[in-house]
């Protein structure tokens, strides 16, 4: 479905649910080729008119709705059918929250503004984009913000995908996203397509572009794999601001190439090896992607790009995009979000950032020399041992000048919402801040030695003694597994 800024009809309508519920349809945000999607009188009520010419077509429709209504979609962000539109002609009405827009319109407003800026004669460039660039591309939020919907987008759908569900009908013309680039809610619209996974095969309605290659050949019908493939092109293009399967022999070539491409017969445009379809444009990948979400897109584009399975889940995108947004630091020149590096400078303006205003946090877990030694021979050294304490998880956190929780799960983790807090930090201009939970035993040892300092309320280790020596931030009992954030001070 197309969107738009609401516009109103030539000449308002007034539509009745089967409840005899009068709604006078004053614009249009959206429509395909199922129906249009209108504003109404009401405050966050939308109206669906279904775009069905025969009686038979309607009645059709009338039951998929009917049946959609019957679906278990309580406490999703998704506009799902409230009452049936009986006259003049069928259709349904929904409720969408307050202060959203489509994430299409915000995907045109930054190609547009990005696409003039480059064009632009005169623009001085610092980094990767020119001041206009930027500002075109900061229209919809930094890099972090758009980690933060991708990842909340891909919660919903793992949501649904759990109850047995599928979406259908996935691109930025369904997704709606926070108006405000403060906040980063969501809400998908024209459920019309959500179908239980055991109808796969019996419909493949889908968006130009976004569609999976299987539907495009024919071959099935909608399900999580089709969701999980609509999903991943729309968080390329989000990131990237390019198609993963139009390369340069395709935008450059005929209908009948594009044709071919998306339906999985041409490589993806960052395929390792088979570089016959490559891109000389877009943003670059090193820049916009960290490396688990490479490995994301790899996996579906390339291995299944005609191999469904091997497609990511929603929540494996969920995870990833959620740890991103705690890799990522904000320029203080341009207000630009990048991935944190050890080099301290925006990608996006080459600006050198003041490498006080963060800290790296790695996580590990610590197992005590005595948990160890259990069943160990006596004859192994002590110092193979208290090497064997510390395993890095893999996992970290950018600490910037905002407070931060740390939990029993790290960012990135499907239960790190609901997790306990043990901790929270707190960069400051005066030092860093640490502050424990109630019933949390918190505790800080420098790693060049043994020495171990409990922390019982909220303390503070003094900016002047900053000198990049590193600690370890215990939480929980050192008696115990548990825990450790690593960083310098």
């Amino acid at each position: 479905m197309s969107t738009a800024t609401p516009e109103a009809p030539k000449k308002n309508r007034t539509v009745l649910d089967q409840h005899g519920q009068s709604y006078e349809l004053t614009g249009r945000i959206g429509e395909g080729g199922q129906g249009i999607v209108c504003t109404t009188n009401y405050p966050n009520v939308l109206v669906k008119v279904s775009r069905a010419t025969t009686e038979e077509k309607r009645a059709s429709w009338t039951n998929k709705i009917r049946s959609l209504m019957r679906q278990p979609l309580e406490g999703l962000p998704i506009a799902h059918p409230l009452a049936l539109i009986t006259q003049p002609q069928p259709g349904y009405v929904m409720e969408l929250m307050d202060g959203l827009v489509s994430m299409a319109s915000l995907m045109q407003v930054v190609e547009d503004g990005m696409r003039a800026a480059s064009e632009a004669e005169g623009e001085e460039r610092a980094g990767l984009m020119n001041l206009a660039e930027r500002a075109a591309y900061l229209a919809a939020g930094g890099l972090r913000r758009r980690f933060r919907i991708l990842s909340r987008i891909a919660r919903v759908l793992a949501d649904l995908h759990g109850r047995g569900l599928a979406y259908g009908d996935l691109s930025p013309a369904n997704v709606f996203v926070s108006e405000s680039l403060e906040h980063a809610e969501v809400w998908l619209i024209d459920a019309d397509n959500i179908s239980s996974q055991s109808l796969d095969g019996q419909q493949g309605v889908f968006t130009p572009d976004y569609g999976a290659p299987e539907i495009l050949r024919g071959d099935s019908g909608i399900n999580t794999l089709t969701d999980s493939w609509s999903y991943a092109v729309m968080a390329y293009r989000v990131l990237a601001l390019v198609h993963p399967l139009k390369g340069d022999v395709v935008l450059e070539g005929e209908p009948e190439r594009e044709e071919a491409a998306l339906r999985g017969e041409l490589p993806w445009v960052d395929h390792p090896v088979d570089r016959s379809n490559a891109l000389s444009i877009g943003l670059p990948r090193e820049i916009t992607l960290n490396a688990p979400l490479r490995a994301l897109f790899e996996r579906c584009f390339n291995a299944g790009l005609n191999n469904p399975g091997e497609r990511p889940s929603l929540n494996e995108w969920a995870d990833a995009f959620e740890a991103a947004t705690g890799h990522c630091d904000q320029c203080e020149s341009c207000g630009s979000t990048f991935f944190y590096t050890s080099k301290h400078i925006c990608p996006f303006c080459d600006h050198a950032q003041d490498t006080n205003r963060t800290i790296l946090l790695q996580e590990y877990r610590y197992m005590p020399p005595d948990l160890l030694r259990e069943g160990l021979p006596e004859d192994v050294p002590e110092s193979l041992i208290r090497k064997e304490c510390w395993t890095r998880t893999g996992k970290a956190m950018v600490l910037s000048m905002s407070p931060a929780e740390l939990k029993t799960l790290p960012l990135g983790t499907s239960l790190y919402a609901d997790a306990r807090p043990l901790c929270t930090v707190e960069l400051a201009k005066d030092g860093l801040w640490i502050e424990p939970s109630a019933g949390t035993q918190v505790s800080l040892q420098r790693a060049s030695d043994d020495k171990v300092v409990t922390v019982v309320r909220r303390q503070r280790l003094k900016s002047d003694s900053r000198s990049g020596v590193s600690f370890w931030l215990h939480l929980g009992s050192v008696e115990e597994e548990h825990v450790v954030w690593r960083f310098n001070w």
